[in-house]
């Protein structure tokens, strides 16, 4: 492709992204996640040129478990496609990027159609496999091969929860695409899976960087089921005329490999070197730093954080996470301020907390409400309030909430930086949790770091589209695309005094108060565990 751009003109427009009178060649990336399903197209500066965002169909059975109909699922996406393409209509497009959740996928059969619904990524009815596992494999074993730590949301227990418990569509399944890979099979007929991916599939061997024959005979899976590997941003194929009628996307317009929503999105912002981390504040808070290697810390077998993949081709990532950081936050909101509605509801938490003053009058909450991510991990911990007096007020709470899921950020990054031996030069936030100002300025102030919030609100598409520029030739590496796709941040930094206060209180109190919590929450969670199965030696389908 040629490396000039600036190819064509648009006449007698109106619409409000265009306002110079030619355009460069899009780039369209592709952001399939749990809640939302979100298209845009850039430019090759990183200006979005048109977006969309649709409801990503899911159904929801019981707490804690959910489905998606993996058609209804391609049509949520065509449609989202079709609406950023009506916007930019005649535009150029040099290539199409999908990144998506990672460890949810679709079950195919020999003829290419799904034999299952997706099971969602977090759904919990594959926690009985666990202890199988921890038994016969052990987390040692599963940690030193895949750098994952054990648990029940990765793929290979769903493919093996499908082979016990829906046998018949077990039989007719002959291939296993992860989410992102399905919706590049829809746009070209082509199949293969990312490595950052693979990633989190519990059947990579990331020394080999191929499938683990070991785990796959473990849990009796074809080698087979899984695609070919490759790195992301390689072209997969084009675009087939069924898929342009659904879409709008120009017939021919090149799909690239897409890969894991967390590392795509750092890839958007620069997180790929040591020392610079992404923290994505959701419904989870996902801590996300780049890596030259995994070798020291499988050495060290230190299994505090996961590692695997990046996006960035050749690169790998440590990854950790505060489980329901968001979840938390609705939550106390909902407690507290019940018969607000959600927005003024929100704004009135943030007014009490800030109105509170720093170490909440010493209220203490622990934030393993959906358990406990690193570096203690532990699924069924629970979350812990502690230091309660009949003076405390709303206010006190709220704070303590924030102030809770602060210091555990801080305990994070400590950890971080032992286990990947960088130390944290830089912290870009982004993601929804991103836009509260009193959560971004207490961060700085209790962790002494400055916040850097990225003016990129959609960072995974952004990172899809750059995938995309770099597969199709647009870009000729990573820094000519990082200079192309200026970071734009607005910077927190921690305020002299009040960072002072929470240093000391951290130091003096916190540290050994969140020791103490963080046992009481693991003894609660042995106690009431909601899923009797999780406690039997269920068999290996």
């Amino acid at each position: 492709m040629p490396r000039v751009l600036r190819t064509s003109k648009i006449a007698n427009t109106t619409r409000p992204w265009h306002s110079q009178e030619d355009i460069l060649t899009l780039l369209i990336g592709l952001d399939i996640g749990t809640t939302n399903i979100k298209a845009a197209a850039y430019d090759a500066t990183g200006r979005a040129c048109a977006q969309a965002v649709v409801p990503a169909p899911m159904e929801p059975e019981e707490l804690r478990k959910g489905t998606q109909n993996p058609q209804t699922l391609w049509q949520a996406a065509a449609s989202a496609l079709r609406t950023v393409m009506a916007s930019v209509k005649d535009a150029p497009v040099a290539g199409v990027g999908v990144a998506s959740v990672g460890e949810a996928g679709v079950p195919l059969s020999a003829q290419g159609k799904p034999t299952h619904p997706i099971i969602a990524w977090y759904d919990d009815r594959t926690s009985y496999l666990v202890p199988w596992w921890r038994t016969h494999v052990g987390p040692k074993a599963i940690f030193a091969t895949t750098g994952l730590a054990l648990g029940h949301t990765y793929t290979l227990l769903k493919l093996q929860w499908l082979s016990g418990r829906a046998p018949e569509a077990w039989g007719r399944t002959r291939r296993w695409l992860s989410i992102s890979g399905y919706i590049g099979y829809q746009l070209t007929g082509e199949q293969a899976m990312g490595y950052s991916l693979a990633s989190r599939t519990m059947a990579l061997d990331l020394r080999k960087l191929s499938w683990s024959d070991e785990l796959l005979a473990a849990a009796r899976v074809p080698r087979a089921l899984f695609p070919e590997l490759m790195p992301e941003g390689s072209i997969l194929g084009k675009v087939h005329k069924g898929a342009a009628a659904s879409t709008g996307l120009p017939l021919g317009t090149p799909v690239v490999v897409g890969g894991h929503d967390h590392p795509v999105g750092a890839l958007a912002l620069g997180a790929i070197a040591p020392g610079i981390v992404l923290d994505s504040t959701g419904t989870t808070e996902t801590e996300l730093m780049g890596l030259p290697s995994v070798e020291g810390i499988f050495q060290r077998d230190d299994r505090r954080f996961s590692v695997g993949c990046h996006a960035a081709p050749g690169s790998f990532c440590i990854k950790g996470a505060i489980l329901g950081a968001g979840s938390l936050v609705r939550w106390a909101g909902q407690l507290l301020f019940p018969d607000l509605p959600e927005d003024a509801r929100m704004q009135t938490l943030e007014d009490a907390a800030a109105s509170a003053p720093p170490g909440a009058r010493g209220v203490y909450v622990l934030p393993h409400f959906a358990g406990a991510g690193s570096p203690n991990r532990n699924s069924t911990a629970r979350g812990v309030i502690t230091g309660l007096a009949t003076r405390h007020t709303r206010a006190d709470l709220a704070r303590a909430a924030w102030e809770g899921l602060a210091y555990e950020l801080r305990t994070l990054w400590l950890a971080l930086e032992d286990s990947s031996g960088a130390g944290i030069e830089r912290v870009i936030t982004a993601g929804g949790g991103s836009r509260s100002a009193f959560w971004n300025q207490l961060k700085a102030n209790v962790t002494g770091r400055a916040i850097s919030i990225s003016q990129q609100t959609e960072a995974v598409t952004l990172g899809a589209a750059m995938l995309a520029g770099l597969g199709t030739g647009v870009y000729a590496d990573l820094d000519e695309a990082h200079q192309a796709f200026p970071l734009r941040a607005r910077e927190f930094e921690p305020e002299p005094q009040i960072a002072g206060t929470y240093d000391d209180l951290y130091r003096d109190y916190i540290e050994n108060l969140r020791l103490d919590s963080v046992r009481l929450g693991a003894l609660a969670g042995d106690l009431w565990r909601s899923t009797p199965e999780e406690s039997g030696d269920a068999p290996t389908p």
